[in-house]
């Protein structure tokens, strides 16, 4: 059957936990690089490592951000799904 207006809900409530898979696959790149940039400040010393940790304090924000991003996705899309399998059950 081929659907011009609605949706297979469970597919999108599939997409829904794939996102929410993709979102801790963020965080937990983001907690590895945080751990790696921990331990090279502890093996290296000097104006270039203080850079480097910082320009990793800085663009770990847009990862935070891509997480939470895709986060919401996640909430938006089963929020949908529900809503539209209520509309259709009722």
């Amino acid at each position: 059957m081929v659907v011009s207006q609605g949706m297979n809900h469970e597919a999108v409530q599939a997409i829904a936990s794939q996102l929410d898979t993709d979102r801790q696959t963020v965080t937990d790149l983001m907690q590895r690089t945080q751990t790696a940039v921990d331990t090279l400040g502890q093996n290296w010393f000097g104006n270039d490592s203080t850079q480097f940790a910082a320009d990793w304090a800085t663009q770990s924000k847009h990862l935070l951000m891509a997480a939470d991003v895709i986060g919401a996705m996640s909430k938006n899309a089963r929020t949908q799904a529900s809503d539209q399998q209520a509309t259709s059950t009722a």
